[in-house]
């Protein structure tokens, strides 16, 4: 691993806390991935270049192309998401590689990965095909239909210090599309959803207990020659792919001028408590880092 000071993220599109770091996808750089150290934060939303960020090469720096998330294998090998690629690829080569189903199709692909922890050294890894209003523009004509594609995550285990190798849907621990809201009218003037992240999380159930479910971040536009933007949410959802609650909207925990931005990546800052999320560079904003504690009824206890 080498690291060179001075270097600047761009499109931040991933983000995983490593210690006092956090590591940075930038999905405009090849072959590397970004670090900055929050040892003495200014405060819960922070501009991720004042952090004089060091660019990390990876080995198998031929492979870091499109990189779209972030994440640690419990084995504590560092991981990212090639959209392009449709894999998960680390210093030792491709860790998993997607089926063709998931691949990018007019500008949407594999967009969100989370992991956890499992006995023994394994992870449990969860990945996002994002979903949502393809660029019509990419397809040749087909009549007048534009509608939005329903996000989807996919599950499967990476041993450890080994290789998943092919997932395919049908093999995979558990392949559900996402029920994402659908605020009201008709296709392609009405939002809709995409999912360009997500984590773990557990999720209370009737009579007691928790399970394993998600948070998701949800983004929304139309798809019209020019799209408007309209929604940024967190929604929790179980392993069928089904809502649980009421969404998170972002913009009552953001200032106006970072509302509209395109906040693409989120994790865990304090497992069960606090997330993390990151935004893209917009004309005349640098990308940013937030720090967002969650409601009580959202948190849990990572050690039951």
């Amino acid at each position: 691993m080498f690291a060179w000071q001075g270097a600047t993220i761009k499109e931040a599109s991933g983000v995983v806390r490593a210690g006092d770091w956090l590591l940075i996808a930038d999905d405009s750089d090849v072959g590397a991935y970004f670090r900055v150290s929050i040892g003495k934060l200014p405060g819960p939303l922070f501009d991720l270049n004042t952090l004089k960020p060091q660019r990390v090469l990876l080995k198998a720096h031929g492979l870091g192309v499109d990189i779209e998330s972030i994440g640690i294998l419990a084995d504590g090998r560092v991981v990212l998401l090639s959209e392009r690629l449709r894999s998960l690829v680390s210093d030792m080569g491709i860790i998993a590689e997607y089926d063709s189903e998931l691949a990018e199709m007019g500008r949407r692909g594999l967009e969100g990965l989370a992991i956890r922890p499992l006995p023994g050294g394994a992870s449990r890894v969860a990945v996002v095909w994002e979903g949502g209003y393809p660029d019509f523009g990419q397809f040749p004509r087909r009549g007048s239909v534009r509608n939005a594609w329903l996000p989807l995550i996919l599950v499967h285990d990476v041993p450890k210090n080994g290789r998943a190798g092919r997932v395919q849907l049908k093999n995979a621990l558990a392949a559900s599309e996402l029920a994402v809201p659908r605020p009201a009218g008709e296709e392609p003037a009405a939002q809709r959803f995409r999912a360009p992240d997500l984590v773990w999380t557990k999720l209370p159930v009737e009579g007691g207990g928790r399970q394993w479910g998600f948070i998701v971040l949800l983004s929304s536009q139309n798809g019209v020659p020019k799209p408007t933007y309209a929604y940024k949410w967190l929604l929790r959802f179980n392993m069928e792919g089904r809502p649980v609650g009421e969404p998170l909207d972002l913009a009552k925990y953001f200032p106006p001028a970072l509302a509209g931005v395109n906040w693409e990546g989120l994790n865990w800052y304090e497992p069960g408590r606090k997330l993390v999320l990151v935004h893209e560079d917009e004309p005349g904003v640098p990308p940013h880092a937030f720090i967002m504690e969650l409601p009580e009824a959202w948190r849990f206890d990572p050690e039951k």
